[in-house]
């Protein structure tokens, strides 16, 4: 599987390469060059099963075993999920005359964000384990990225995290999450302004070529 810019210029690049890249060299985004068809059969086999089982199915789709053999993904993945309260980690209550709702929210935060991020992290350090590196993250945050980007890779050791949060637009509990976490990788400083312009400050912190080399 290779990645592409949405700006149609940067080289592809491998899954690891879009990891750790972040936006690329000439301002896009990564998107897959393609993408995969599934048929019938395999939609049908997928409608049982669990969450993090089909987390493991589709990431087997976008990753592709000679980066990450599939039982180490399966295993990256149960490590995500082995911090969220509920054990279906998604779960669907469903109520009366046909509505349903999706609880997004058993995981560390309490923030949908932890489904995704809680990931991401694992795939930072198992790449950054096997090639000996450390990187910085540099997070600009409204409120619910930042403290779940913050747990998901707090305490380990080959990552440390920067968080730009915006003084008085996050509530009084993000912050909490976000400025009580003592570990020795997380960083959280307070700046002026919003939360977008925390986001765009954390863009402009270091150079492109330089965040797409070391640093997300």
């Amino acid at each position: 599987m290779w990645y592409v810019s949405t700006r149609g210029i940067a080289p592809r690049v491998n899954f690891e390469g879009a990891l750790f890249s972040g936006y690329t060299p000439d301002g896009g985004l990564f998107m897959p060059e393609e993408l995969p068809q599934l048929d019938r059969e395999t939609l049908c086999q997928w409608s049982t099963l669990s969450y993090p089982g089909l987390v493991k199915e589709l990431c087997a789709l976008f990753i592709g075993s000679e980066l990450i053999p599939k039982d180490d993904l399966n295993d990256l993945i149960d490590r995500a999920f082995s911090r969220f309260r509920h054990r279906e980690v998604v779960h669907l209550s469903r109520l009366r005359n046909g509505l349903n709702v999706l609880e997004l929210w058993h995981g560390v935060t309490y923030a949908f964000k932890d489904l995704s991020l809680s990931c991401t992290a694992q795939f930072l350090q198992y790449f950054l384990e096997k090639r000996e590196k450390h990187v910085t993250v540099v997070v600009g945050t409204s409120g619910d990225t930042g403290s779940a980007a913050i747990e998901s890779v707090q305490g380990a050791k080959n990552v440390d995290i920067i968080v730009l949060l915006p003084k008085g637009h996050c509530t009084k509990i993000q912050e909490l999450q976000m400025t009580t976490v003592l570990k020795e990788n997380v960083h959280v400083f307070g700046v002026e302004g919003t939360a977008m312009s925390s986001m765009s400050r954390s863009r402009l912190c270091l150079p492109t070529w330089l965040l797409s080399r070391s640093t997300i």
